[in-house]
């Protein structure tokens, strides 16, 4: 009893109850450039292509390990010897992200003044002219920069500011925040909108991102004083975090194990809101069960996955929520069987919620171990992007696979998909204990 008093207390250790803030900072801007904007751009009648094209903001967040190595390797001048060289990179990026919100707020997607025809045929085979609305495009492609390069300095700051056992609150606490900050700038907005304007409500959520601004100052990071010279860009920038990485035994296995493991979540999730509907929910219904409870028991199953991570075996865990994962798909399986049942979808919700969060917060501390405090922000960026890349591609076929095999046996199926990602990972449990026993 006393050891789970002191995990919880672990969350107040100001070192890590300051990533709450920077977590919440992180996710407000997601949902603000994602779902909101795309129910903006709706209400106003915006051709569905339009809004479509918008989710091409989000490639930042993709492809954020590009610029990850200057982050790494090169200080800003003055900033650097003054804050530390990771928390004045997140300064710049934390004013560059309130400017391009403050810019979002300030255009109007059907006002803009500069646009950019699209020719588009429709399915009747007719030609129809689209007007891209460049100024809203633009903004949200800043907002959408700025922000991944928020998450790289802050997930380098958690690796290199905490110790190797407090990565578990620490992965706790920046999810908690998270999730908090993209249910703001997500449901919070789009009930906002109801009472203000959607450009007040931006403006709003653009103030309330000080709040990760303000806690910048907070961060304890070391200040280097010495300045880093990079004699030969390639050779430290990208091939030295690369190579520090090859370090970890069965490294090649690791990456394979990362794509394999989000697998089963990211297809089952990409299908979650159309099998709600396609079971006869109401939209009121999914909203009050799906969008309103679920996040919240997100943020319990957040909070109890960093306290487990500070107990038992990070990889032992791993594979526990991983079979849970598998019993999930059987259980979404079985809900396909009871349309309108509302106290089977509350379950449901109540189960896949607390699992995905718990998974969530383990697999963000696994990953926040692979990485050297010295490349933190390289290594972590190239993990949690060849994460996403991988869920992206998994994802794009499981419309595809719903109409070729039915509700139920593609539930049946995303749990098989988790089936591989669970024998690799029993392998690396199994080597890692007959390396340890050796030694």
């Amino acid at each position: 009893m006393n050891g789970w008093i002191m995990a919880l207390r672990g969350y107040l250790n100001p070192a890590v109850f300051i990533f709450l803030f920077l977590g919440f900072s992180c996710g407000l801007p997601f949902s603000l450039i994602g779902y909101s904007l795309s129910m903006w751009m709706s209400n106003l009648h915006i051709s569905l292509p339009i809004i479509g094209f918008f989710a091409l903001v989000l490639l930042p967040y993709n492809f954020k390990f590009l610029w990850a190595p200057f982050i790494d390797r090169i200080q800003l001048p003055f900033l650097a010897k003054k804050m530390g060289p990771k928390k004045a990179w997140l300064l710049v990026f934390q004013i560059g992200l309130i400017f391009s919100v403050i810019g979002l707020s300030c255009f109007s997607p059907d006002k803009n003044t500069w646009v950019y025809p699209i020719n588009h045929a429709n399915a009747n085979g007719e030609t129809v002219h689209l007007m891209m609305p460049l100024q809203t495009y633009l903004f949200a492609l800043l907002t959408a920069f700025f922000a991944a390069s928020q998450d790289i300095v802050v997930d380098a700051l958690r690796i290199s500011t905490l110790k190797k056992e407090e990565y578990g609150e620490g992965a706790g606490m920046y999810q908690f925040g998270y999730r908090l900050g993209m249910l703001l700038s997500g449901a919070g907005v789009v009930a906002a909108s109801t009472v203000i304007s959607w450009q007040l409500a931006y403006f709003i959520v653009a103030c309330i991102l000080s709040v990760g601004l303000v806690s910048t100052f907070f961060i304890q990071e070391e200040k280097h004083t010495q300045k880093v010279v990079v004699k030969n860009f390639w050779k430290e920038m990208v091939c030295l975090p690369f190579r520090d990485f090859m370090q970890h035994i069965n490294w090649f296995w690791l990456l394979i194990f990362i794509v394999l493991y989000k697998a089963c979540n990211a297809v089952l999730g990409r299908m979650a809101l159309p099998f709600y509907q396609d079971l006869g929910f109401s939209n009121q219904t999914i909203a009050l069960v799906s969008g309103t409870i679920g996040p919240w028991i997100t943020i319990l199953g957040i909070t109890l996955g960093g306290i487990l991570v500070m107990r038992y075996n990070v990889l032992k865990l791993l594979f526990v929520l991983g079979v849970v994962e598998v019993i999930t798909s059987v259980v979404f399986a079985v809900f396909s069987f009871f349309p309108e049942s509302v106290p089977f979808f509350i379950l449901v919700i109540l189960f896949d919620n607390i699992i995905g969060g718990m998974g969530g917060a383990v697999f963000v501390a696994f990953l926040s171990g692979l990485c050297s405090k010295q490349y933190a922000a390289t290594q972590y960026a190239l993990l949690s992007s060849l994460m996403m890349v991988a869920v992206s591609l998994v994802s794009g076929y499981s419309g595809m696979w719903v109409e070729q095999m039915g509700w139920f046996y593609f539930f049946l199926f995303t749990g098989a998909l988790m089936i591989p990602a669970l024998m690799l990972l029993s392998w690396l449990i199994y080597y890692k204990g007959r390396k340890e026993e050796k030694e």
